[in-house]
């Protein structure tokens, strides 16, 4: 049952890493990155820049509270692979928003930073996809074996 929550937590978190990902690169083309120049929060105006900025943020916090959640269903499955990819993948999570993320706004998108956001967000990416793939695998896994060893 625990293997089976954090599979789909999992693959929620995959697909709002995604989202966010797709609406950042927006907001960067769009040049409403700098829209917002405090962090966490955005003056509350009536400006798209401003919105499509803001809006970017709060994908990117409910993709850390998707994390999060799959993250606390990993580490309870006890599997030692997957314990140690949702902490690798959760830590990457961890400084992408709240470090590298901030250090985008505070330095008013500097390119050698806004490369490192992008390829921050891609290791999250990769780190929460081998989280989902782990889990998949052992749960199949272990519905084989269970299947084998009631048929002999």
């Amino acid at each position: 049952m625990q293997i089976a929550k954090a599979f789909r937590l999992s693959i929620v978190t995959n697909f709002l890493i995604i989202t966010t990902m797709a609406v950042g690169s927006y907001v960067g083309k769009v040049g409403a990155g700098t829209a917002c120049p405090d962090w966490p929060l955005c003056p509350l105006e009536p400006d798209y820049f401003i919105v499509l900025e803001f809006a970017h943020r709060i994908i990117a916090f409910i993709t850390f509270l998707g994390g999060l959640a799959a993250f606390i269903y990993s580490r309870r499955t006890g599997i030692s692979l997957v314990k140690k990819i949702s902490l690798a993948a959760f830590v990457s999570l961890l400084v992408q928003v709240f470090m590298v993320g901030a250090l985008v706004i505070f330095t008013e998108t500097a390119a050698p930073l806004v490369a490192a956001h992008q390829a921050a967000a891609a290791t999250v990416a990769s780190l929460y996809a081998a989280n989902t793939a782990t889990l998949y695998l052992y749960d199949k896994l272990t519905k084989n074996r269970a299947a084998e060893v009631m048929l002999t």
